[in-house]
């Protein structure tokens, strides 16, 4: 092969950067220079894309974030609620090639505290396994297929469980009007805060709803599915739209409008429309191993699942010493490390 050169991603790579992106079958969202624009004005962090390069062509790419905190400099590809970041590229070589390059540049400096590399979950045959890492955690990454030519509706109810599709049916009698409706940001936000507080969880920062209309374009990029009952929006469901895939993003409820199963109803139509715009993919994103009642709930729509991994080395030691309120302070919407690592010396004792 030809010599392969690193460079950090500049200006006059970008366009390349973009088509290599969008050409490979297993890129993501999160890999596009749109979601790099909205991650680095919304958490204010540095940008540190790796691309690989053979005869003035980019053949791989490692996108990463970079902040600073108490225990230094923490590098994620990518932060902000597990986004998937990974190692793209096509070839056994580069791979490796990029894996060394972030061995000894990356995890190499002095300052970095911790790095973690997330693995892509359609790429699951990747070997990692000269990556630095003394940490590593993985996910269950979800998706259906949605890839239909005809009879849409029908080929999705099929995929679904019994359970899932009387819930749908159900939804169909309770009187709700679905519709696409992008202004719904004010509502959306609203909804989603008291969903998270409900259930002791992080709500989304606010400015992400007001950043990402900015970045993403209306009904092209993402579309907001709204369910109204007499008049009155009742739930919405964010999706994001990437080549192929549909990012299940953002669901909200009106917790007195459960009994009508308006979710279902939104997620059936946001499915039938893509399925019919030619989408074949539907992520539902990651899931924890002990998140049973929300892997379930996902699996109920003929999901398929792909493992994929966090690759973690920590070179400050120090923060073993941590707790996850420190660590979620300095390190806001970044992965440092599982906290029942935590409290733990490097003998594995506690």
């Amino acid at each position: 092969m030809n010599d392969i050169n690193c460079i950090i991603l500049n200006h006059e790579w970008e366009d390349k950067y973009e088509k290599f992106v969008y050409d490979h079958d297993a890129s993501m969202l999160y890999h596009s220079l749109k979601y790099r624009n909205l991650l680095i004005k919304l958490l204010g962090v540095e940008a540190l894309y790796i691309i690989a390069i053979i005869q003035d062509e980019i053949v791989g790419v490692l996108p990463m974030m970079i902040k600073n905190g108490k225990y230094g400099e923490v590098v994620n590809s990518l932060p902000f609620y597990g986004s998937n970041g990974g190692l793209l590229t096509k070839n056994d070589e580069v791979f490796q090639y990029l894996i060394n390059y972030y061995n000894e540049k990356v995890i190499g400096k002095e300052t970095i505290a911790a790095s973690t590399v997330i693995s892509i979950p359609l790429l699951s045959d990747q070997d990692f396994s000269r990556i630095k890492s003394n940490l590593t955690d993985f996910r269950i990454g979800q998706f259906t297929d949605i890839g239909f030519e005809s009879n849409f509706e029908e080929n999705l109810m099929n995929l679904f469980h019994y359970k899932t599709r009387n819930m749908v049916r159900k939804s169909m009698k309770s009187g709700l009007v679905i519709s696409v409706d992008n202004s719904k940001l004010d509502f959306l936000y609203q909804v989603h805060l008291e969903n998270m507080e409900a259930i002791g969880g992080k709500p989304k920062n606010e400015q992400f709803f007001k950043i990402f209309p900015s970045i993403y374009e209306a009904n092209k990029d993402y579309k907001i599915y709204t369910a109204s009952f007499d008049g009155e929006p009742i739930s919405c469901l964010l999706l994001f739209y990437h080549k192929n895939t549909v990012e299940y993003y953002t669901p909200v409820i009106k917790s007195d409008h459960r009994d009508k199963q308006p979710m279902s109803l939104l997620i059936l139509q946001a499915m039938k429309d893509a399925s019919e715009q030619g989408y074949k993919l539907w992520n539902w994103g990651g899931t924890w191993e002990t998140q049973e009642g929300v892997y379930r709930f996902k699996k109920r729509w003929g999901t398929f699942d792909e493992k994929y991994y966090y690759h973690t080395q920590i070179n400050n030691k120090d923060i073993f010493q941590s707790t996850p309120e420190e660590l979620l302070s300095e390190y806001t919407d970044f992965f440092v490390l599982p906290f029942n690592q935590l409290n733990i010396n490097k003998d594995g004792e506690e």
